[in-house]
């Protein structure tokens, strides 16, 4: 038999044999009821005559041999791809989720307060996947103020849903927190004798330029430090309050001359602390003062009793506060003192407010 022959009859023999392998391949593949379509196209034989399992999962490429396409099968249905290794900080998975979701939106400083006084712990130092349920409720639970609280439940449920839409996590687990349940507080105005008191003392705090100013605007804590020296209209006597709530809280507020030279000297040193450092401030003034039961937001209560007394027509007012609605001018920051009269508000601030 010449050489040419036998070599022929060699491939024809591999050849059969090759198709042995594939028919018994096929045979197999058809049996497994347990092994799904896609897992198929990833086996092949190697040209060392082993099996091989190959698959990209999640951009890894994972690898899975066996002598025979039936140990390989086999070895495939046991198969688990190894969880990926990146650790996500919470604290730093909540710096870019406020970031991305939260800065720019009106309410950002709440956000930004919450997460710099209360999230930069132990806690959530540690790896989002790692903090449990029970850990999570007891954080907030030791959180005494209302609205702070209320704020911080807020992140947790912004950063365990977008991490788990992201994969990161498996579950999320802030869908068990239990919601702080919403505390109104009503505001009030300060009485004759309270803002007489806190006239008369303000050398005694270092935010006593701000305090004056709430009580002849009106403007919320969050409005005030937004304003610029460009926003005072030296000119008209106004100042343009850009509003931090609705359009309708965009507005100019009234100045008399005599508070517009105060400003022309003092305005550029006001406001320079942060946000919360001015609730803060005024809380220990008000100790000091013996005045309890108020907090800073009813200054601008006291605004809006004033100008009443002062004979502000509601429209007006409604305009200078910034309210979408007269009713919440009337109901909510106006409050009745019969004792109280137009005289009694112009003996106490002489010329600090316009003539309305």
């Amino acid at each position: 038999m010449s050489k040419e022959i036998a070599k022929l009859i060699g491939k024809i023999e591999y050849d059969e044999s090759t198709v042995k392998d594939r028919i018994k391949s096929i045979k197999l593949i058809k049996s497994s009821t347990q092994q799904g379509d896609d897992d198929m196209k990833h086996i092949r034989k190697r040209t060392d005559g082993r099996w091989e399992f190959k698959k990209s999962i999640d951009g890894k490429r994972y690898y899975v041999y066996a002598k025979t396409q039936k140990e390989l099968l086999k070895k495939i249905k046991q198969f688990k791809p190894k969880e990926q290794t990146n650790k996500i900080i919470a604290i730093d998975f909540i710096n870019q989720w406020y970031n991305i979701y939260k800065k720019d939106i009106k309410s950002h400083t709440q956000y930004s307060y919450a997460i710099n006084r209360y999230f930069k712990v132990p806690l959530f130092n540690k790896e989002l996947c790692k903090i449990t349920y029970l850990e999570l409720e007891t954080f907030l639970r030791n959180i005494n103020k209302h609205r702070t609280q209320a704020y911080c439940y807020y992140i947790i449920k912004g950063i365990y849903e977008t991490a788990y839409k992201q994969k990161i996590v498996k579950e999320d687990i802030s869908r068990f927190i239990t919601k702080p349940k919403n505390k109104t507080v009503k505001g009030e105005n300060f009485n004759l004798k309270e803002q007489e008191s806190i006239l008369s003392n303000l050398d005694k705090t270092p935010i006593k330029n701000e305090i004056l100013f709430y009580l002849l605007t009106g403007c919320r804590r969050s409005e005030a430090i937004k304003i610029s020296i460009n926003d005072i209209d030296y000119n008209n006597n106004k100042i343009y309050v850009p509003g931090t709530k609705t359009d309708s809280a965009k507005r100019y507020v009234p100045i008399s001359e005599t508070y517009k030279q105060f400003l022309k000297i003092n305005f550029k040193n006001m406001f320079k602390l942060p946000e919360e450092k001015y609730t803060r401030e005024f809380s220990k003034y008000l100790k000091l003062l013996k005045i309890k039961n108020h907090k800073l937001h009813d200054l601008r209560h006291t605004f809006s009793t004033n100008l009443y007394y002062l004979g502000v027509p509601d429209k007006e007012r409604q305009y200078y506060l910034g309210h979408s609605s007269i009713v919440m001018t009337n109901d909510i920051y106006t409050h009745l003192d019969p004792k109280i009269t137009k005289q009694d508000i112009l003996n106490l601030y002489k010329d600090l407010y316009p003539k309305f």
